[in-house]
């Protein structure tokens, strides 16, 4: 009869600190969760904060050259017939690529931190040559 009662009490006492030790580890997985997703939420607001920052300043950039191409056709309408000839064309293809970095930067849509990344360097990419190439029409023109 007692080794009944010591089997009864052993098999409680295993239960118990089973159904414990599930509690702990649902307990564990909700924090886990909790954790994931506050983490998803920084990792959000900071890719909106670097994302308006980027954006204002490829923005100025995209201002810039549109201001420097302008300033260039203006100035052309006073050059000779062969300046314009060599040089209107590549001004033209130059504005199209600045028209271009416009409509890449408000169309981009934010999918994943690789995509984001990319996005960044190849963008950026893009401009510089942009810019590198108005600065070497502005340095023959002279």
């Amino acid at each position: 009869m007692k080794n009944k009662y010591f089997i009864l009490a052993g098999s409680l006492l295993i239960a118990g600190l089973f159904f414990i030790g599930c509690t702990d580890n649902r307990d564990n997985a909700k924090d886990n969760v909790e954790k994931a997703n506050q983490d998803m939420i920084d990792a959000q607001v900071q890719f909106e904060k670097d994302w308006q920052q980027f954006k204002s300043n490829a923005e100025l950039r995209i201002n810039s050259n549109q201001q420097k191409i302008d300033d260039f056709k203006v100035a052309m309408r006073s050059t000779s017939t062969k300046f314009k000839a060599k040089y209107e064309n590549e001004v033209l293809t130059l504005e199209q690529k600045n028209i271009e970095l416009k409509k890449k930067l408000n169309d981009f849509k934010y999918e994943r931190k690789e995509n984001w990344e990319e996005f960044k360097t190849t963008f950026n990419n893009d401009m510089d040559v942009v810019g590198n190439a108005l600065n070497d029409i502005f340095s023959k023109k002279d």
